[in-house]
């Protein structure tokens, strides 16, 4: 018997605007556009503080979000701008010069365990998986335990759900030195890169990191976590970060 068929993953082309300019458009589930739309910027390295944020405007019928910054140039409006599909990460050359980013200095420290709560709690709120089977998840934790709070979201591209995580804490105004990002995919160079660029000193998975993602995070001082809640959860790059904990279920 043949049994009734899933809901389909939600994905739709938006378009990001940079003071009125068009600028990428990202294939996403269109959910939470301006957390994405900041969190995007952000993770470009184009916003780097609160201040610099003007306005931003969010039209989900004709599918784009349009964000003012102050002291910044209006996007290329030519018709030829870069399309983000949902299973990639970046657009252009995602392995720059990392003698030009700025590492990661924090004394920030986590629990094995507490990550892998954190990550327990973060599959139970995923709603959309739950109902697709493909549909990713993001979290951005903030603090390190009894403290701790953390900020969930989904998306059809893994790194989309990470821009929307980092959008909303820094339109909360987190300190991102003292927050770790939980994601369900494997962590590849894109995301590291995002980690970097928002400071985020611990990045976790339950699927594995790529050899450039390794690289990345070795440089620039983010705590590389995988397989996350196994029995034998691997920390990849800068362990001090990893304050003793119990035993991860």
């Amino acid at each position: 018997m043949i049994s009734s068929r899933r809901p389909l993953a939600y994905e739709r082309p938006v378009e990001l605007r940079l003071n009125g300019g068009r600028l990428v458009t990202l294939m996403c589930t269109p959910f939470d556009l301006d957390e994405l739309g900041v969190g995007h910027l952000l993770a470009m390295g184009i916003l780097r503080d609160r201040s610099e944020l003007a306005s931003i405007y969010v039209c989900p019928d004709l599918g784009y979000v349009d964000i003012e910054m102050a002291g910044v140039p209006r996007a290329d409006t030519g018709s030829l701008h870069a399309v983000v599909a949902s299973g990639c990460g970046s657009e252009g050359d995602i392995f720059p010069d990392l003698s030009a980013i700025s590492a990661v200095r924090t004394d920030f420290s986590i629990a094995l365990d507490v990550l892998a709560g954190f990550a327990r709690a973060m599959y139970e709120s995923a709603s959309m998986y739950r109902a697709t089977g493909g549909v990713h998840c993001a979290s951005l934790v903030l603090g390190d335990g009894s403290r701790g709070r953390q900020v969930i979201r989904e998306d059809v591209g893994r790194h989309n759900a990470v821009d929307k995580v980092l959008g909303r804490a820094f339109l909360d105004g987190a300190a991102f030195g003292g927050t770790c990002i939980l994601t369900s995919g494997r962590i590849a160079a894109d995301m590291a890169l995002k980690a970097a660029a928002a400071g985020v000193p611990v990045l976790a998975t339950r699927s594995i990191p790529t050899s450039a993602a390794y690289e990345i995070a070795s440089k620039l001082g983010i705590t590389l976590v995988g397989r996350l809640g196994s029995s034998e959860p691997s920390v990849y790059t800068w362990p001090e970060r990893i304050a003793p904990g119990g035993v991860i279920a």
